[in-house]
């Protein structure tokens, strides 16, 4: 979790929803609390009551009983166009106004709450820069049409900043995009969300996806019951049920090591290139590939495993910065497998 926060929290309290002719209810008396600043992904199969979460939040539609609360205030407590001029809301196929440019698209809620043009512009120009497109100048009179997904997805983004929002809700923001252009606007949102902090609350259908973006995950049960919330790396090591075990699959082992990055165990204090024997003699590397320190230890033992070499030379901005060995990266040292706080 980023340490510059600027969210605010949510709480579900015994939040249900129950839709018209439904015999059971959709989302079954979920308590749950994000913190601020916190970005919590929601993921469970189908009938899980993921995205009816995520629309009770602002309003789209509303609850049965129980309450949710961004920070000391109902939901309720006001209306709901005014509620969700306050929550950033992100969506699959970025959902960008096709006529509209780029500069109106993200323009759209400070235009709603008045703003003057001049602090419209300037905060336009500071979201384009901080969601990577530069210079302004080049997007600014653009349409949806003439971008890329990714450039979509990432005006998308800067559109639920716009008016500096305490909450954003994001409903699979990635999902529509092709793998290598996901990866990179993941990283991309991973990067905003630490410099911005704002409280983040994400539907995902992917566990992968979950396991890389969030501080904590809430796993859900057909019926909307919850049935974990937790870190990603208890979560994989310490499932609370056989649902949960099943759901993250079988490879939950090597899944763990995405969360953790080779230049983590390096400063961790790694056996290195020693490892590999068992005399203690410093075997040769040649032939070992290269590495970045910010690869997952699951990306490094997919390059090590292909180079069919016993480990890695780890890099660092160009410059060497040590070795791992196979056992390394299988059976990382326990100060680089839980990545609670991170981000921080």
């Amino acid at each position: 979790m980023t340490q510059h926060s600027t969210g605010t929290s949510i709480t579900f309290d015994r939040a249900t929803k129950t839709y018209p002719g439904a015999a059971v209810p959709a989302l079954d008396a979920l308590d749950l609390e994000v913190e601020a600043g916190e970005l919590v992904c929601l993921v469970g199969p189908s009938g899980g009551g993921k995205t009816t979460a995520l629309q009770l939040v602002n309003r789209l539609v509303d609850l049965t009983s129980g309450d949710i609360r961004i920070g000391d205030r109902s939901i309720t407590d006001q209306s709901a166009i005014a509620l969700r001029r306050t929550i950033g809301y992100a969506i699959q196929q970025s959902g960008l106004f096709p006529h509209y440019t780029v500069a109106d698209n993200i323009a759209t809620v400070p235009v709603v709450l008045g703003w003057d043009k001049a602090r419209i512009r300037t905060r336009t120009a500071e979201l384009l820069e901080l969601v990577g497109l530069s210079p302004v100048e080049t997007w600014l009179p653009r349409y949806p049409a003439q971008l890329s997904g990714g450039q979509q997805q990432r005006v998308g983004i800067a559109r639920a900043l716009a008016a500096d929002p305490p909450v954003m809700l994001m409903d699979e923001p990635f999902g529509a995009l092709d793998p290598i252009t996901r990866v990179a606007v993941q990283d991309e949102f991973l990067a905003i969300h630490r410099a911005v902090g704002k409280t983040t609350l994400f539907v995902t259908h992917d566990i992968d996806e979950a396991i890389k973006m969030a501080d904590r995950i809430a796993i859900l049960k057909p019926g909307g019951k919850l049935a974990q919330f937790d870190t990603p790396a208890n979560v994989l090591s310490d499932p609370a049920d056989d649902f949960v075990a099943e759901f993250l699959g079988a490879e939950r082992g090597l899944k763990r090591l995405a969360l953790t990055t080779v230049g983590e165990i390096v400063t961790a204090g790694t056996t290195g290139a020693k490892a590999a024997t068992t005399d203690g003699a410093r075997p040769s590397t040649t032939g070992w590939p290269d590495v970045e320190a910010t690869m997952t230890l699951r990306e490094a033992l997919s390059v090590v495993s292909a180079a069919r070499a016993d480990g890695a030379i780890v890099h660092s901005d160009g410059s060497r910065l040590g070795e791992v060995s196979l056992h390394d990266l299988i059976a990382p040292p326990a100060a680089g497998e839980d990545r609670e706080g991170v981000r921080a």
